[in-house]
């Protein structure tokens, strides 16, 4: 008798751990608001306000100043070794188009790439590169 309460007081503590841990997972919210024209998963967007959320590792999501999902793409991670001092996206100019190449959140010395589409990795291959940021904020 005393085993099986044992059992089921550990089945329960653990029950309990794994929705503790299950709910501190938390999904990454920026806000920005991009001043140029610029290329996200293959497609170009205007200047303006957007929300990027990472609802799990290695995918982004962009979302419109409506809140609606409107392109979502894979990345991989990076590392650096000081923590970024700001919330920051990464573009890359090519031929004139400005390409989201990477996403650095405050204080965290991890970040996310995104992987490039075809085009942009077509264009990449004939330009040279400058490199513009833009600040963003978290909720």
């Amino acid at each position: 008798m005393k085993n099986l309460i044992a059992r089921t007081l550990t089945l329960l503590m653990l029950a309990v751990l794994g929705v503790t841990m299950a709910s501190a997972q938390t999904t990454s919210v920026i806000k920005v608001n991009v001043p140029f024209e610029f290329n996200f998963a293959a497609r170009t967007f205007p200047a303006g306000e957007y929300t990027l959320m990472q609802p799990m590792q290695h995918l982004l999501v962009l979302r419109d100043a409506r809140g609606r999902s409107i392109a979502q793409t894979f990345t991989g991670g990076i590392e650096s070794l000081a923590p970024a001092d700001a919330t920051k996206l990464k573009f890359v100019n090519r031929d004139g188009q400005y390409v989201l190449t990477e996403v650095w959140e405050n204080l965290d010395s991890s970040g996310q790439r995104l992987y490039p589409s075809k085009s942009n990795a077509t264009l990449a291959r004939r330009s040279t590169e400058a490199r513009v940021a833009a600040e963003g904020s978290q909720p």
